[in-house]
């Protein structure tokens, strides 16, 4: 009710509403008590001086503090200062190196629902190949890999510029049928298997073709993600090196 819950747990949540009426009726409840506390309730403006009053009674109330003291008071902010950031550095190396398990899987979804919620699906709309693939020179390190797929049923809509893992990511655009496939591509880290696996409802997998990192989020079926994976690899393995192949 106060807005405060991330995308997926607010996904999940709108999701249990909808077929449980006793928390549609409880939320009903809550925003007509809000509402009524908001159009209904009295509300009083403290004066303005009254900020100055509470000043000056606090100044007379306060002792001056030896200079000693003054010093170390002002020295104080800089020790907290470097404190924070010390702690934010340890925070930051430590949420790196103890990711919780399927924590990159929920990033890929989260990327690929608000692909299509914030009107942000493409950066480019193209089903051509020769097309897309350009667009992304200069705005990543490598070169993906573009094919259209539409004659095994995955049509290519374009591709956009996105963020995951901590780095920039080439994301394509097919859809099939009524499903969007969000095809994310990095550079290969290593030697890295297949995974096939769900997250709250989504399909994802994920292989390593000709030194790319590939992980695919749609909402169709497994078996939808297993054939696209097969059906890209396939024109991958024909494809020229260099050209629209892989550099």
């Amino acid at each position: 009710m106060d807005g405060e819950l991330d995308l997926m747990a607010s996904l999940e949540f709108n999701r249990h509403v909808e077929c449980c009426t006793d928390c549609a009726a409880a939320r009903q409840r809550v925003g007509a008590v809000r509402s009524a506390v908001a159009d209904g309730a009295p509300y009083y403006r403290a004066p303005d001086e009254l900020a100055g009053r509470i000043r000056a009674a606090m100044r007379r109330d306060v002792s001056p503090a030896p200079r000693q003291w003054r010093l170390a008071s002002a020295a104080r902010p800089l020790a907290v200062a470097a404190a924070l950031v010390l702690v934010a550095t340890l925070s930051w190396h430590f949420a790196r190196s103890s990711r919780p398990s399927g924590g990159l899987e929920r990033e890929l979804v989260a990327a690929h629902v608000r692909s299509m919620q914030a009107d942000h699906l493409l950066d480019v709309t193209s089903s051509n190949q020769h097309t897309v693939k350009p667009w992304f020179s200069g705005k990543v390190d490598f070169a993906p890999d573009v094919h259209d797929l539409a004659e095994a049923g995955f049509g290519l809509a374009g591709g956009r510029l996105d963020y995951v893992d901590g780095h920039a990511a080439a994301a394509l655009v097919y859809r099939h049928k009524l499903h969007v496939i969000n095809c994310f591509i990095w550079p290969a880290a290593g030697s890295e298997g297949t995974i096939a696996t769900s997250v709250q409802g989504y399909s994802l997998m994920r292989f390593t073709e000709r030194g790319l990192t590939y992980w695919v989020v749609s909402d169709a079926a497994p078996g939808t993600l297993a054939e696209f994976a097969r059906a890209l690899r396939a024109s991958a393995a024909t494809a020229p090196s260099g050209g629209d192949g892989i550099k």
